[in-house]
């Protein structure tokens, strides 16, 4: 406690009102807390959903706020109408909008601060008093001031002394600054004919100021005798002297400056904290200071003081809700986060091979040459829209054993709002290699090109995006093991056949109807080459099966593995399939996780029956040395105007017309 030589002892303080670190580690929140974690997780368990982890958060939150109230209840001090029992109300102040000098100009106002002064001066035959309130935010400051400055419209001779040196005292509103002030007395560097200044009510009105100051050389100046002396020569010439103080719970100068003070003016909102209040009482008791009464401020005064602890426990409860799902949300993208991380990416880039002449002389044991009686590749089309009209992928699917590509797929959204489409190239399309500048299947280009350092993907990505007049954004590379790994993470997809359906090379054997598959069938389906179907108890070879049949199966399967993976049921499923695709694929450098959220946000509301499956036209010939090339009969901007009209974005314009480059 205090005692007039202005040492201080805590230890009461500290016991009655602890300190922010003790209150948040309270009993009552730990339990509170611990309750709310347990239920969520129980939640998050039972409902294993995204909306399940929304109502597990609010079902935690509810269990948070209920055993914070139990527990508060059973341990608490008392309530905020016991721990202001013995205390007289000396008036309200309501909430309005005039600003902190609301006296001035508010008639009502003034009325409320004139009343509370004739309640204070019927209690008190004392002049100098602090204004002080348990805990920040009771608005002491606003109180202290507008009581000054009906004191003067009152006729009485009062001085306001700021002892608050936080930001939210008196000095904030001074425009001449806080210095000096009561901290530069206390330290003896200025006297208080230096230190006061004139707060101008009317142009007829005005009090004396004394500003904070700016700091104190020790807490205990404020105690001494220059402080006294200073406060004491005012007191002699003035009826009324206010001290604005910091609450008690943030500074011990509150009570010492109790010392100097005939007694106290306690300033509470209806939510005051029961125990600070009751602990500020005491120490302003034990100071010499003691409270002559209360003022609740920010209330009408209407209704009964009730306890808080429903809001208290709402504010838990929603607490605890937010903070749940903050950190759920945060660990899920730190999974997130972690899986991208670990996935291998390889070098897009396609400027080498553009700008650069071919390297006639890097021959490849996979170039080939037509007979002569052979038609030539299909004319490629000139680049007919401009980069923004097209979001693009290409999905490799790359065969170990033989070093090429045997799935190449190309999917495109049109960005003027035109239905997406996806064209498999089929792997012995017959092409020109911009390496060499000679031709060869589509499919070995995957080897890339070692005379410009240029990967097998950036020159596949190019091939693509010259073949097809429209650029590759992306592209993403898959082995078959871990394109099983994915399939088998979003359980199997579906494969229906009208006969049970062999092919002895690519291990493939279903049975007819539909079956869920696993990521092995799955596989041999997309391989096969060469199905034989039981037809009336005899086995048949498929007529027109090949790369154009496997092409229509990598389609499905595509098709069926993208609805399966955008369609995840929890954040839980989300950072599986993440992590099984980061295993399996290989992306380009220039894919970053943000443009992977855009990319896959972006397809969250596509209804995949909306894509078309464009086809190549294609004839079957054999070059010179006996290997069979589909060569392409039609340019690709043919396939485009078939199946779009004049639909899709072109050059020089934002959104539709069409028109296939000249020959």
């Amino acid at each position: 406690m205090c005692s007039q030589g202005g040492a201080v002892n805590n230890t009461p303080h500290e016991q009655s009102n602890p300190p922010l670190h003790r209150r948040v580690f309270s009993l009552a929140n730990i339990l509170s807390g611990a309750a709310a974690i347990v239920a969520f997780l129980i939640g998050a368990t039972v409902w294993p959903s995204n909306r399940g982890i929304v109502l597990s958060a609010v079902v935690a939150g509810v269990v948070a706020g209920l055993v914070w109230w139990i527990a508060m209840r059973l341990v608490s001090g008392p309530s905020l109408e016991s721990s202001l029992e013995d205390l007289t109300l000396l008036g309200s102040i309501p909430m309005d909008g005039s600003g902190p000098a609301a006296a001035i100009a508010d008639t009502d106002a003034l009325d409320r601060y004139t009343g509370l002064l004739r309640e204070i001066e019927g209690r008190t035959t004392g002049r100098v008093l602090l204004v002080v309130s348990p805990s920040s935010g009771q608005g002491a400051s606003t109180v202290a001031l507008n009581m000054a400055i009906a004191a003067t419209n009152a006729g009485r001779r009062s001085m306001l002394i700021d002892a608050d040196s936080t930001s939210s005292g008196l000095s904030q509103y001074l425009s001449t600054g806080s210095s000096p002030g009561l901290s530069d007395i206390a330290n003896g560097t200025s006297t208080l004919s230096q230190a006061a200044r004139m707060w101008m009510v009317s142009d007829d009105a005005q009090f004396p100021m004394l500003p904070s100051g700016d700091g104190l050389h020790s807490a205990n100046d404020l105690g001494g005798t220059l402080v006294a002396e200073a406060i004491e020569t005012v007191a002699e010439r003035a009826d009324l002297v206010l001290i604005d103080v910091a609450p008690v719970e943030l500074s011990t100068a509150t009570t010492l400056l109790g010392t100097h003070a005939d007694g106290s003016i306690l300033v509470i909102s209806d939510s005051a904290d029961p125990e600070a209040v009751a602990a500020t009482v005491l120490e302003l008791e034990a100071c010499g200071a003691p409270v002559l009464g209360y003022v609740r401020n920010r209330s009408d005064g209407a209704h009964r003081l009730a306890p808080v602890w429903w809001r208290r426990s709402l504010v838990h409860a929603v607490a605890a809700m937010v903070l749940l799902l903050g950190t759920f949300a945060a660990y899920t993208g730190l999974q997130l986060w972690y899986s991208w991380n670990q996935v291998d990416t390889e070098t897009f880039d396609t400027f080498a091979i553009a700008t650069d002449e071919p390297t006639t002389s890097e021959l490849s044991e996979d170039d080939v040459e037509l007979v002569a009686d052979e038609v030539p590749p299909a004319p490629v089309p000139e680049v007919i829209a401009p980069t923004e009209a097209y979001e693009t992928f290409l999905l490799i699917g790359q065969d170990k054993m033989s070093g090429a590509a045997d799935v190449i797929l190309f999917l495109v959204r049109p960005t003027n709002g035109a239905e997406p489409f996806m064209v498999s190239l089929p792997r012995d399309l017959y092409v020109t290699n911009a390496c060499n500048g000679r031709n060869s299947r589509i499919n070995a280009l995957i080897r890339g090109c070692k005379s410009k350092d240029i990967n097998g993907p950036s020159l596949l990505s190019y091939t693509v995006g010259q073949f097809t007049g429209i650029e590759v954004d992306h592209f993403a590379i898959f082995d078959f093991d871990g394109f099983e790994d994915v399939i088998d993470s979003v359980g199997g997809i579906e494969i229906c056949v009208d006969y049970p359906t062999i092919d002895r090379k690519a291990k493939l054997s279903i049975a007819a109807g539909c079956t869920n598959a696993s990521g092995a069938l799955a596989l041999a389906w997309v391989r096969s080459r060469h199905p034989q179907q039981k037809i009336n108890g005899t086995w048949k070879s498929v007529p027109g099966a090949g790369d154009l049949a496997r092409n229509q199966h990598q389609q499905d399967v595509i098709l069926d593995l993208f609805s399966r993976l955008k369609s995840f049921g929890s954040p839980t499923e989300l950072t599986a399939q993440v992590a099984s695709v980061a295993g399996a694929f290989t992306f380009d450098d220039t894919l970053s996780l943000a443009d992977a959220v855009i990319l896959a946000w972006g397809m969250r509301d596509l209804d995949l029956r909306d894509i078309k499956r464009l086809t190549i036209p294609v004839r079957l010939t054999r070059s010179k040395t006996d290997q069979s090339i589909l060569v392409a009969t039609a340019g690709f901007d043919e396939v485009l105007l078939e199946a779009y009209g004049g639909s899709l974005p072109v050059e020089g314009s934002e959104a539709g017309g069409f028109t296939p480059p000249s020959r």
